[in-house]
């Protein structure tokens, strides 16, 4: 038996035949403008390319970071140290390994400035530009504080040599007085009528050893004021002040030197004291 709407059937087929062709070809139409087309298949290398760049640009900057943390540790370590350390020669050896790492540092920072130009990551670029200038920040502020700790160290030991000069005048001020008291000291008499004493007369050596301890109790006292004028500031009011009256007393035991040996040393030290006030360097007996 043969169905009636055979030719129905048949017009349905070929319509259903022709919808399905139809939507078979649009997407192997798609896909094969997809991988023909080059310009996409460039895109996906240039993509490619700009991510291994940007991981190979991140290691590179996380290398040198670390780097440059490991180096600041160690100089935060070493600063530790030096706050407790009272050995002259540890801080000194301690002193060197901090300007160590810093050279290291301004070393990696350089590298990171040569690098930094060559990225092509604009935030990259943009970090490094910060992390220099930070660093750059921090370099300046190393250098205020090791200024200052010279500073720190050299009014100590300007402290300590004015302790020992005051040590040395006191001494010197006892051996006049301990001299004085020998030479008024009386003396029994030649004659055997009576016990009078006389006063022996101070002999030419003792007066030349009093004027040499008196003129080394002046000098002491003036490089008391010299070592005080140099814990001040420079061109400070104070410390002008002080140079001018550690000259003026100078320039007193200059009048009449005890020795030729103790009027060289005053001249020497007189030196920079003139350099600084702008004094001529001679004298001729005025001030």
């Amino acid at each position: 038996m043969k169905p009636l709407n055979q030719p129905e059937r048949r017009t349905r087929l070929w319509q259903f035949a022709l919808l399905y062709l139809l939507a078979l070809l649009i997407p192997l139409g798609a896909s094969y403008y997809l991988f023909s087309n080059k310009s996409i298949a460039a895109e996906n290398a240039r993509l490619k390319q700009e991510l291994d760049r940007t991981h190979l640009e991140q290691t590179k900057l996380i290398t040198q970071f670390d780097t440059l943390t490991h180096h600041l540790l160690r100089i935060d370590a070493v600063d530790q140290r030096m706050r407790v350390e009272t050995n002259d020669l540890v801080l000194g050896r301690l002193a060197t390994s901090n300007q160590d790492y810093l050279n290291d540092i301004a070393v990696g920072l350089s590298q990171l400035r040569l690098d930094s130009a060559q990225m092509q990551i604009p935030a990259h670029r943009l970090l490094a530009r910060d992390v220099l200038r930070d660093f750059d920040l921090f370099r300046s502020n190393r250098s205020t504080i090791d200024a200052l700790r010279q500073e720190s160290t050299r009014r100590g030991a300007a402290a300590a040599g004015t302790d020992r000069l005051q040590q040395q005048l006191d001494q010197a001020r006892q051996q006049i007085i301990m001299l004085q008291a020998s030479l008024n000291r009386p003396a029994p008499s030649g004659g055997g009528g009576g016990g009078a004493t006389v006063v022996a007369p101070p002999t030419a050596g003792s007066k030349q050893l009093i004027e040499l301890l008196r003129d080394q109790v002046a000098f002491a006292e003036a490089d008391c004021l010299r070592q005080r004028a140099l814990d001040h500031k420079n061109r400070s009011k104070e410390r002008k002040q002080l140079l001018e009256q550690s000259r003026t007393a100078f320039i007193q035991i200059l009048q009449a030197p005890a020795t030729e040996d103790l009027k060289a040393s005053i001249e020497k030290t007189l030196e920079p004291i003139n350099l600084e006030l702008g004094r001529p360097a001679r004298f001729f007996g005025l001030l």
